[in-house]
């Protein structure tokens, strides 16, 4: 089989410096995510998505892709929702062939059970169109995030790898860099030279320039197997699918990729395994968050 089908706005909150292994796929890859789907959406759900939007004077998803990244890491009293940082992932670890709700979300505060909930509540014509535009946000974040690897796995209690530091091509990041952080933007900043500014700042046009670049490669028979998930409407048993592809991904490349020597240095063997994965995982999200949109949006 061919590879690649095996494979509220904050304001006044203060300006607030995150570490990168906080995040999935960094601000970047969500913008990409948000780019390759806004370019599929059905004109009925372009025009829904644009109305919810227009409610904080936005124009496109890749602006508020990254908003419950921020809303988690700022503190309850300035506006924020740190109890939901548990939200982005699910800790299956690696002994672990596949997600089991019981043992891997028994508070329902996970990836998994959190993505099926805010689609109901985006889809809900009868929700208040601020509830709907939280919504569509954390949907739109979500797809990315359970599309990540390592939010679908841990090792030995290791957070995802976040506690496994590494060097990558000699830069180890001040001793910040780890697993996680590598797979959320180090190996994206190194092959597509997409580097994160500022308070996490990002250029737009440069991440809507990958997002065309991976959009243009995708064909409509992979646009067909990877929604098939998707048909006839179980959107729960569609996201347990995406946090087991994450997880077997994870447990044969992003750890089983990574050298025996554990201060050893990766670079470019690591990188050869990990970045059509990446890009894989980045295009899956971007035609997987369309199809539910499309689905979700078809009501207005």
């Amino acid at each position: 089989m061919h590879f690649r089908l095996l494979c509220a706005s904050l304001i006044g909150v203060g300006s607030v410096v995150f570490s990168s292994s906080a995040f999935a796929w960094g601000p970047y890859g969500h913008a990409i995510v948000a780019d390759i789907a806004q370019e599929r959406l059905t004109p009925q759900a372009q025009k829904a998505a644009t109305s919810l939007l227009a409610l904080e004077n936005h124009q496109s998803l890749d602006q508020v892709a990254s908003w419950p990244d921020t809303i988690g890491h700022v503190p309850k009293k300035k506006g924020g929702a740190p109890e939901t940082l548990k939200w982005h992932y699910v800790d299956i670890d690696v002994s672990h062939p596949a997600y089991d709700q019981t043992r891997d979300c028994p508070d329902h505060a996970c990836v998994v059970e959190k993505l099926p909930e805010e689609i109901k509540i985006l889809a809900d014509t009868h929700a208040s169109p601020h509830d709907r535009l939280v919504a569509l946000k954390w949907v739109v974040h979500l797809i990315g995030d359970i599309h990540q690897p390592l939010h679908a796995a841990e090792r030995n209690k290791d957070m995802g790898g976040n506690a496994i530091r590494l060097t990558y091509f000699g830069n180890n990041a001040n001793g910040h860099m780890n697993l996680h952080s590598l797979w959320d933007e180090g190996v994206i900043d190194h092959e597509a030279d997409l580097h994160v500014g500022p308070f996490y700042s990002i250029d737009p046009a440069r991440a809507k320039k990958e997002a065309d670049r991976l959009g243009a490669l995708i064909t409509p028979d992979e646009t067909k197997y990877w929604v098939q998930d998707l048909d006839g409407g179980d959107v729960y048993n569609a996201t347990v699918d995406w946090a087991d592809e994450s997880h077997s991904l994870a447990r044969s490349v992003a750890y089983g990729g990574l050298p025996a020597n554990k201060g050893a240095d990766i670079g470019k063997g690591y990188t050869a395994l990990a970045w059509p994965i990446m890009e894989l995982r980045l295009e899956q999200a971007g035609v997987r968050l369309a199809a539910v949109l499309n689905t979700a949006l078809n009501g207005g």
